[in-house]
């Protein structure tokens, strides 16, 4: 491939590893912070490179943050203005270690939020929930992509324990001035944040979004009658009443946890960043300076502590890749994806609260043997999966297959359609359960409807029985599918891609659905079921399937039932994820040909990947 690389370090070392051809390209100026740029200045950047790249055989450009992102006046000297990038004809994919609000700061969100709506712009982000409000504002072709760790000469020997320090320390700065002494602060943010990290305390499977739109109603959601510009002010209106929400994160993730070990291990915990002195008083030495000399801190640190920023709801930051690479032993504060990334216990050490956090110090500190151990399985697994050059894999990957959007997303949310057309089911089925994350949505939808939830795996079983009894729902210990009996289930690295569909090699969601061990379970058709349940096919009105490319399967096992259900709920694939998986358009057929009618599909935050689907029973 041939890439024009907008200047920055770790995509030019990702590319000279993976030996791509590279045009090195500047970006838009702005004297101290490049996400400032503004319109004038990427104009101007625009213009320069306009003949340049005209006449460069490029395959795609890349950049940092949105720093490759160009205008240039068409006609020249009129105030109409272009996207470089599509007057060049090449796509543009941007990776952003910030919020996309932040990293465009320089630009009036009106016309940032029409960029971000540009088709041949990929918008790469490292933080899950950051990507599904984004393709819930409408906004196409984003990719979620976690941060890394920059291709560099790593030091691969073990770690010697008398070579460390024998203290614990933190590299970081402190980044939030919402909670400075005599800092005022914007009330109107203020109730909005604070509910969210409420209701997080209780449901932390509930994101940002889903509290502000599902739960409270704070705000109005975009849906198809929205133009752009009126798309636009409700998303600013979002992001705006998530500012407080961040800050806080920074509070619980981060925050918290530098002011308790400054008060408990005192001078045995080393603070290593600016402004903590500003904000809380507490005593910290200037940043590192040297690339090598941080990168050498972490192998001479007995215990790395890695807490995330305010910045991502679930995504992990480049510290926890960083440390990892050097060869240091990690503790980090627990996030959503880590598990994704790394096994937990093996590569890396997870604490819970304050008091977790004194006992993993103490015992890992008298424990240097196994510190090593851990540290040296971190760096494998960062050094063969988790380099900027990996990540650089990943996109090369897609933009080869230059996927459009296979399908047109439903701008609505699907539980605010289902409500509406199936208003009061008396029986839901939940199949694919996991830990009971959509049957906590059903009762909250329904809180008078008897909900079935079926899973086959004994110890997310056992998770979900749990969630049953406070949801007031029924655990099913079974997997559903064409066929009564015994299987085996594939068991994998991100635990609700479980299938029962071998690993496809190559497939876009690799990182998650590799095997790593099986299990034996038990099988039911959805129909033999009912019968032995004593249950009333007609009563049954909503099917929810999340099979992991074993939806087909099971629609084939629930014949009878789809003669009366009212509605089926169901995740798709756009490509192939597992082996022998059957694609949206083979369901969407099969669906038709029961007497459905698609209502709508609604966008996962790997929306060329895949998606779900509301049917409607036609009358």
């Amino acid at each position: 491939m041939k890439l024009g690389v907008f200047n920055h370090g770790w995509w030019d070392r990702a590319c000279e590893a993976t030996s791509q051809a590279v045009t090195v390209l500047p970006i838009a100026h702005h004297p101290e912070n490049s996400y400032a740029a503004d319109l004038v200045a990427r104009i101007a950047n625009g213009t320069a490179l306009l003949d340049q790249l005209a006449n460069t055989d490029v395959d795609f450009l890349l950049d940092n943050g949105g720093t490759g992102l160009g205008f240039i006046r068409n006609p020249p000297g009129s105030s109409n203005v272009d996207l470089l990038h599509e007057a060049v004809g090449k796509p543009l994919v941007s990776h952003f270690i910030d919020p996309i609000g932040s990293a465009l700061q320089g630009l009036e969100w009106g016309l940032a939020f029409q960029c971000l709506l540009n088709s041949q712009w990929a918008k790469a982000v490292w933080d899950r929930a950051h990507a599904t409000e984004l393709a819930r504002f409408g906004i196409g072709n984003v990719i979620h992509l976690p941060m890394a760790a920059p291709n560099r000469r790593y030091d691969t020997n073990p770690l010697d324990p008398d070579q460390c320090d024998g203290l614990v320390s933190f590299v970081g700065a402190q980044n939030t001035k919402y909670f400075y002494p005599n800092h005022p602060v914007q009330g109107n943010n203020l109730t909005v944040g604070t509910i969210a990290q409420a209701v997080q305390c209780d449901a932390p499977g509930l994101s940002f979004f889903d509290i502000f739109h599902d739960v409270y109603q704070l705000g109005e959601r975009v849906n198809e009658s929205d133009t752009p510009k009126s798309a636009g002010e409700k998303s600013l209106a979002y992001f705006g009443a998530k500012l407080f929400f961040h800050a806080q994160l920074c509070m619980r993730n981060r925050d918290r946890f530098a002011i308790f070990l400054k008060q408990k291990l005192r001078e045995k915990f080393r603070l290593i960043g600016p402004r903590w002195d500003e904000a809380y008083g507490l005593p910290c030495e200037p940043a590192i300076e040297s690339t090598d000399d941080y990168f050498s801190h972490f192998r001479t640190t007995a215990i790395n502590l890695n807490l995330v920023n305010g910045n991502a709801e679930t995504g992990l930051n480049m510290r926890h890749f960083e440390i990892t690479a050097a060869g240091g032993f990690m503790l980090c504060y627990k996030q959503p994806e880590l598990a994704e990334c790394f096994e937990i216990g093996k590569e890396c050490v997870v604490f819970e609260n304050e008091q977790d956090l004194l006992e993993k110090i103490d015992y890992y500190l008298q424990h240097p043997d196994e510190r090593v151990a851990i540290a040296q399985a971190g760096q494998h697994r960062t050094l063969s999966e988790h380099l900027y050059s990996h990540r650089l894999m990943t996109l090369i990957e897609k933009m080869q297959q230059q996927p459009a959007a296979p399908v047109t997303f439903s701008k609505n949310e699907w539980t605010e359609d289902l409500k509406q057309l199936v208003p009061s089911p008396n029986v839901v089925l939940d199949c694919g359960a996991n830990k009971g994350q959509t049957a906590g949505t059903f009762r909250r939808m329904y809180p008078t409807s008897t909900i079935f939830s079926f899973e086959p795996v004994r110890g997310i079983y056992d998770e979900l029985v749990e969630q049953a009894k406070a949801l007031d729902t029924h655990a099913v210990p079974l997997a559903v599918g064409d066929h009564d009996g015994k299987a085996t289930i594939n068991l994998t690295a991100g635990p609700e891609a479980n299938s029962l569909l071998d690993f496809e090699p190559g497939n876009p969601c690799a990182q998650w659905t590799r095997v790593v061990g099986t299990e034996e379970i038990d099988v039911c058709t959805l129909d033999k079921w009912c019968e032995g349940s004593d249950i009333d096919p007609c009563n049954i009105d909503v099917i929810k399937m999340d099979l992991q490319g074993g939806e087909l399967a099971a629609l084939h096992g629930a014949k009878k039932l789809l003669k009366t259900a009212k509605a089926v709920f169901m995740e798709v694939s756009f490509v192939k994820l597992y082996k022998d998986c059957p694609l949206f358009d083979e369901i969407d057929a099969f669906m038709i040909g029961c007497g459905y009618g698609r209502v709508g599909l609604y966008p996962s935050d790997q929306p060329h990947n895949w998606g779900d689907a509301l049917y409607i029973k036609k009358s």
